[in-house]
């Protein structure tokens, strides 16, 4: 065990629980709706909390361990592929933006779920979305409980599964307590831990070698094949067009990243926000993926690649840094898995339980279920993960290809096209599940494109298609998302999103 590493780790992690003991306090005394608190952080994000808490609904053990540990198999190849994401801020808060924030503070929407509900008004969809939303991140949250256990077994050299239980109890506990705005803040604390970490291993990678030049020129000796396209990844340029769909303007469709939508305060926030996300995931996405193959020469022969960058880490920096620096990856897995517990608890309070079973809830019974909800979900995604999967990155790929081809469609088409109906809805989000799942058990890259490439095709067609052979949405719809609000409504909904 590597106390002098596992020191500095320990209290970041305390500090962080600290972080959501305080906003705990502060959603037992606020005087709105608990619900839009806990799961939105009552809409009053500013520009740099929005930045770091949307970049952080993607940046995650993928980012930090997974796509090191992908670059340390495949080469720079993947640093291209990952660049895709580097602008998923402007695809969210751009397309969805202030149009996203407005309607879902005239419908009092804190979900995505709750946005299709009123939108397409269908029990079918209601269901359906809150099922895709469950089952795949679900899967995703698996990959990253999984990060966090790598990095405490490389540092305490305490089996992977004692790690695990670990890490997914501080996880669980911190969510509970915080809430969405705790949630936030810490994402944003995170966030800073990351860079720093992220630029501290570049430069004791530069100090360990002769540079960047000379460590490239070593790897084009020894694997030539890691430094040329399409290399060892085999990417050719139709799979890096749909890895530019997956990590790209699909993204909208991750629930997790569009309910940022909803959370800032005003336009001026969104704006600068934009601008922010943009710098900070592209630190991310390009700098860690592209260490995966620099640590291939320091560090060659590793048996399990999503564990080369914290070997790294722990064999060549001294201690009490090395537990600074691994700090960020536990920061990064934190920050997303925080996210996501929210997105499933919100998903079984307010779209399956009070819609279907208690929609008459008391606040204190929404208050314990949404607590109880969040410790079950947390709980039962660490029994699932207690099997490591071979590597995260595609774990965390199949997660989320498989909530853009369910969700892209409903949200862009309800968002901005009239037309959209619920059986367009229904056609979409079945059809985009099962092509997806089906491409991804039975076929790989088919037509030499990661399945999303055709799961999206089918989930946008088939909302075209079946909306224009059905009946148009009702006018009380075509109203509510499209009608203009009365003066005092548009003041006492939000003034400055609303200009």
């Amino acid at each position: 065990m590597r106390l002098d590493i596992l020191i500095p780790i320990i209290l970041y992690l305390l500090a962080t629980l600290l972080v959501g003991s305080y906003f705990h306090k502060h959603l037992k005394n606020n005087k709105s709706s608990f619900h839009e608190e806990f799961f939105v952080g009552g809409r009053s994000l500013g520009p740099l909390v929005l930045a770091f808490t949307m970049v952080a609904s993607a940046a995650s053990a993928g980012t930090f361990i997974g796509a090191t540990g992908v670059g340390y198999e495949q080469g720079f190849s993947w640093p291209l592929v990952v660049a895709c994401q580097t602008a998923m801020g402007v695809y969210i808060l751009g397309i969805l933006g202030k149009k996203f924030a407005i309607i879902s503070r005239r419908i009092g929407a804190v979900t995505i779920t709750d946005f299709l509900k009123e939108r397409y008004q269908s029990h079918a969809v209601i269901i359906a979305s809150a099922l895709g939303i469950l089952i795949f991140i679900s899967a995703y949250m698996v990959a990253q409980f999984a990060g966090g256990a790598r990095i405490l077994e490389a540092v305490t050299g305490f089996p992977y599964q004692w790690g695990l239980l670990i890490f997914g109890a501080v996880v669980v506990l911190l969510t509970v307590f915080g809430g969405y705005r705790g949630v936030a803040i810490t994402d944003a604390i995170q966030g800073f831990a990351m860079l720093l970490g992220g630029v501290l291993v570049w430069i004791i990678i530069m100090i360990k070698t002769n540079g960047f030049e000379a460590i490239v020129s070593q790897l084009t000796i020894d694997h030539p094949e890691m430094v040329t396209l399409p290399g060892a990844s085999g990417i050719t340029p139709t799979l890096l067009f749909s890895y530019f769909l997956l990590f790209g303007i699909a993204m909208i469709g991750l629930p997790h990243a569009a309910v940022r939508g909803m959370t800032f305060k005003d336009s001026k926030s969104m704006h600068k926000g934009m601008i922010y996300a943009v710098i900070i995931m592209g630190l991310f996405s390009i700098g860690f993926a592209s260490i995966g193959p620099l640590v291939r020469i320091l560090l060659p022969g590793v048996e399990i690649p999503d564990m080369a960058l914290i070997l790294l880490i722990v064999e060549l920096v001294p201690g009490w840094l090395a537990g600074l620096i691994l700090a960020a990856p536990l920061a990064a897995i934190i920050s997303t898995v925080d996210s996501m517990l929210l997105v499933t608890s919100s998903t079984i309070v307010k779209d399956l339980f009070l819609n279907y079973i208690n929609p008459n809830a008391s606040e204190r019974t929404v208050t314990k279920l949404s607590y109880f909800s969040t410790l079950f979900i947390g709980t039962a995604v660490v029994l699932i993960a207690l099997t490591p999967p071979e590597l995260i990155q595609f774990v965390v790929i199949f997660a989320i290809g498989g909530l853009e081809a369910t969700l892209f469609a409903v949200i862009v088409f309800g968002l901005y096209w009239k037309r959209a109906n619920k059986l367009g809805a229904i056609a979409s989000m079945t059809i985009g599940f099962v092509s997806y799942v089906t491409a991804t058990m039975m076929f790989e890259n088919p037509f030499g494109m990661d399945p999303i490439g055709i799961s999206l095709f089918l989930n946008i067609t088939s909302m075209v298609v079946f909306s224009y052979m059905t009946e148009k949405p009702s006018i009380e719809i075509i109203n509510k998302f499209w009608g203009a609000d009365p003066p005092q409504k548009i003041n006492q909904v939000n003034k400055n999103i609303a200009k």
